[in-house]
Formats: C-alpha cells, sequence, structure tokens
C-alpha cells in the first residue's frame, strides 16, 4: 500500500466530485448563455468529459495506491494534475489573486501526492 498515491487519489475524488456536484451551477449558468446548438453541445461533452476523466484518474490512483504500485500511469496523472495546476494558478494570477480561482490548490495537491508516491 501507498499512502501518498492513495491520498493524491482522494484528493482527485474530491475534483471529481467537486466538478460533478458543485460545478453544476456553473455548468447550467454557462450552458444557458449558448444560444447555439453545436456550441452548446461541445461545452456540454467538454463538461462530461472533465468529470469523466477526473473519476477515472482518481480510480486509477486509489488501484495503484492499495496495490502498492507506482507505474507510468501514475506519473502521467501526477503530470496531468501538475500541469493544470499550472494553468489555473496563472489564470488566477491573471485575474487579481492567487484565490480567484482556487482550483490550483487541489490540482497541485494531486500532482505533488502521486509524485510523492511515485517516488
Amino acid at each position: 500500500m501507498n499512502p501518498w498515491i492513495i491520498a493524491s487519489g482522494l484528493v482527485a475524488a474530491l475534483c471529481t466530485a467537486g466538478h460533478a456536484i458543485a460545478g453544476r451551477g456553473y455548468f447550467r449558468s454557462i450552458h444557458s448563455q449558448l444560444t447555439d446548438a453545436t456550441l452548446s453541445g461541445l461545452f456540454s461533452g467538454m463538461w462530461h468529459l472533465i468529470t469523466l476523466h477526473f473519476m477515472a484518474s482518481s480510480l486509477v490512483l486509489l488501484a495503484c495506491g492499495a496495490q502498492g504500485r507506482s507505474g507510468i500511469a501514475v506519473w502521467l496523472i501526477a503530470a496531468q494534475f501538475g500541469c493544470y495546476a499550472v494553468i489555473y494558478l496563472f489564470l488566477t494570477l491573471r485575474l487579481g489573486g492567487i484565490g480567484r480561482l482556487f482550483q490550483w490548490m487541489p490540482f497541485a495537491a494531486v500532482g505533488l501526492l502521486a509524485a510523492i508516491g511515485a517516488v
């Protein structure tokens, strides 16, 4: 068992829940403003793909952590979430503050915890 990777999987699960449940209000607000059917469908598809990606990442991390394995999948997920963190940190700083878009913090946590566990 690898507690670092399990912890990263749990934070990724929180990202999944946040996107799927807490993000519903944002989804509805944005979706209602899209009058073009193609853009509306594209936005909806992207939203659900992101949710599924977060869920798959959390399941892979939890499975690898429970088995004590830290292969390429853990490194790839760590790199993805690390990149997400950098993008959101850049965006939040451009919008005027480190807490404006807080998502960079859990993304960074997933990336760092997974990388520590993989080492």
